[in-house]
């Protein structure tokens, strides 16, 4: 088996890594940079607030199901929100963002595995949001972020990411300038970058590697 950084080094050979760090210290995170991420993403607010600083060399990503009301601190910290399923959401950050002077960055999040449990947008919702987009000038689109279904048959988390690369060959007809397709975590990955995923979400895997 190969190293840490070997691992690392191939796979941003092909993709993006976005380390997830959540439950992770800020030694642990300062080891991972040091052997080559230089993307991190949290899922909740309150743990990224703990761990930012200004002077911090890497990039900050806000990954999880992002409240209204919590807007203005992932504005002020990060650079790329993955998880805007809402145009209400996007009003809000498209207001914080103008608050702080900045355009800030977003993936739609969209919901192809239909399951209750996981945020993100419907199918139908998609276009609305997208409207939405064209009218305000603090959001920039970079592209869509997919998670796989919460399931062991490989065919069905295959079938949501092959449906994930055509909507983001759909809507890059329309948005030519979007190149994110975030999809795939620690169990997934593999499939995800078969399909077509330019930027992976990856955790346990790397801060639990033995």
């Amino acid at each position: 088996m190969k190293n840490r950084k070997e691992f690392i080094d191939q796979l941003q050979e092909k993709v993006t890594i976005v380390a997830v760090s959540k439950n992770r210290s800020r030694e642990e995170i300062e080891q991972l940079y040091r052997e080559g991420i230089s993307i991190f993403g949290e899922n909740k607010v309150q743990e990224l607030i703990s761990k930012t600083r200004k002077d911090d060399p890497w990039q900050w990503h806000f990954i999880g199901h992002l409240q209204t009301n919590k807007v203005k601190d992932v504005v002020s910290q990060c650079c790329l929100i993955h998880s805007v399923d809402s145009i209400r959401l996007l009003h809000e950050i498209n207001r914080q963002a103008v608050n702080a002077a900045k355009v800030m960055d977003i993936l739609i999040q969209i919901n192809l595995s239909s399951e209750q449990s996981k945020f993100g947008c419907t199918r139908e919702e998609v276009k609305p949001i997208l409207d939405e987009i064209s009218r305000l000038n603090h959001v920039c689109f970079r592209g869509i972020m997919v998670m796989g279904p919460l399931s062991e048959d490989k065919s069905r988390t295959l079938a949501v990411f092959c449906e994930a690369k055509q909507w983001f060959d759909k809507i890059k007809k329309t948005h030519p300038s979007i190149e994110i397709l975030s999809m795939g975590m620690s169990g997934d990955y593999p499939l995800a970058i078969d399909s077509g995923s330019t930027m992976v979400r990856i955790g346990t895997l790397l801060f639990e590697w033995d």
